[in-house]
């Protein structure tokens, strides 16, 4: 409807009506109204009218190109790819009442075709944008048929994926190919997919409250919906973060492993900028925590995660061992790319008292007790390398804590001969750990002197 209000006359017709009608159709359905959908397709009209209007011949190709031809055509693409890239660029002219008839059949025929690394890069190039000319004429019909398409057809069917469930459920998407999540033509496709799905969930969900509970009602109320809708879009962005830790099937692919890392990253930073304007999502997600050799490429690519710093001292309090771990080591890691005074006193004043805490944790009675070695130890050591990069001034106190864990342990020697025992071995480990970080700490205590410390 917006397309012919748009396009009849110019836009002249219905102008004095359109922003009322535009308001209408934002509030209704917000999910088909996307920033980068909208940026795309203004993008196209510029560079159409700076295109030449097709010859007579080429119209003539147009009007004949049916649904039977066009499948024809792309069933038989490697013998002349330059006719499919030419039937999909036709496409976009055609109709827009007979668009439907053209949709099942580019996606049926060539979007398994873009799992191939081989497959010709123009005919991928124009499926992407007539993917993206589809999405704006019946956006509906074309996340289903993609939803199928894309689907892991070992554990689901296809009759689950109908637009209500995957509205009520956006996290079917997940149950998709593994392929997507490292193929670099279709992880975009995907995101934006899951990006939509996302929008109308929450909007049908909030529109379900609306008219269904009584502003009386007090069981179920909007702080309620809130905490729902955070839940779900935290495991959502758990399941994507999971995508980014390397796989044995990314053994010799690295690079298809760095562009999907930057794709998804990407994406969780839009969330949080947009849709997560009181940060409280980005809370909740970093409270249930995710994989801990994801920190580095987080705080790398999600330029937003700053913000995990406000909460560091709630985080480093939860009486979970895992989550002071998480807590230090995304803290000193924040600490490393943000070298900023108001840090610089939460690692001293939080983050390096809860390492000690941890090496000598008190007992029933709140007494001291020596030092214990623990996985949780061995694992937050090393992050205080990061801190010390940031703060070489800091560097001589958590020097002074590592040598108290250290004075707090037996020596090594006392070991020999008993390196088959489990406690033996976790000693020896924590012996290790605390000597490589000790020396990594002590070479940033050696140059504090010739770091500018204005901020420190």
């Amino acid at each position: 409807m917006l397309n012919h209000v748009e396009s009849y006359q110019q836009g002249k017709a219905y102008r004095n009506v359109y922003p009322d009608l535009l308001s209408l159709a934002a509030n209704l359905y917000p999910e088909m109204f996307n920033i980068t959908s909208f940026l795309l397709q203004e993008g196209k009209e510029s560079d159409e009218t700076a295109v030449e209007e097709p010859k007579e011949w080429d119209r003539f190709w147009i009007s004949r190109l049916s649904p039977d031809k066009l499948e024809y055509i792309l069933i038989h693409w490697q013998q002349n790819p330059d006719l499919v890239v030419k039937a999909l660029s036709c496409i976009g002219a055609i109709d827009t009442i007979h668009i439907a008839d053209y949709v099942d059949i580019v996606i049926r025929h060539l979007l398994p075709l873009c799992f191939n690394e081989n497959f010709d890069d123009n005919i991928a190039n124009a499926f992407s944008a007539v993917w993206e000319s589809f999405d704006g004429i019946i956006p509906y019909e074309l996340w289903v048929l993609t939803a199928k398409e894309m689907r892991d057809k070992n554990i689901t069917n296809e009759g689950m994926y109908t637009l209500d469930n995957l509205v009520e459920d956006p996290l079917l998407l997940f149950k998709c190919d593994p392929k997507i999540f490292r193929c670099r033509r279709l992880l975009p496709i995907w995101l934006h997919l899951l990006s939509c799905i996302r929008v109308c969930s929450r909007h049908r969900i909030w529109k379900r409250f609306v008219t269904c509970f009584p502003r009386t009602q007090t069981s179920f109320n909007i702080r309620n919906v809130v905490a729902m809708i955070n839940v779900q879009d935290a495991i959502m962005l758990q399941l994507l973060l999971e995508q980014c830790q390397e796989q044995p099937r990314d053994e010799g692919h690295a690079d298809q492993l760095q562009q999907a890392r930057e794709h998804i990253c990407h994406f969780i930073h839009g969330i949080f900028v947009d849709g997560d304007r009181d940060g409280v999502l980005v809370k909740l997600l970093h409270f249930e925590t995710y994989a801990l050799d994801l920190i580095p490429i987080v705080v790398e690519l999600i330029p937003s995660i700053y913000i995990v710093m406000n909460f560091i001292p709630e985080l480093l309090r939860q009486p979970q061992p895992e989550k002071q771990i998480f807590g230090i080591l995304i803290a000193c890691h924040l600490c490393e790319k943000y070298p900023l005074e108001p840090y610089l006193v939460a690692a001293e004043k939080y983050v390096l008292p809860r390492l000690v805490k941890i090496a000598f944790p008190a007992t029933r009675e709140g007494q001291p007790t020596g030092c214990v070695p623990s996985e949780y130890l061995i694992q937050a050591i090393p992050g205080f390398v990061h801190l010390a990069k940031a703060f070489p001034h800091f560097a001589p106190q958590i020097l002074r804590v590592f040598d108290d864990i250290f004075h707090g342990l037996p020596p090594p020697k006392d070991f020999i001969g008993q390196e088959g025992n489990t406690k033996i071995i976790l000693f020896l480990r924590l012996h290790k750990t605390l000597k490589d970080a000790r020396q990594l700490v002590q070479q940033q205590a050696d140059r504090m002197e010739s770091v500018n410390n204005v901020i420190l």
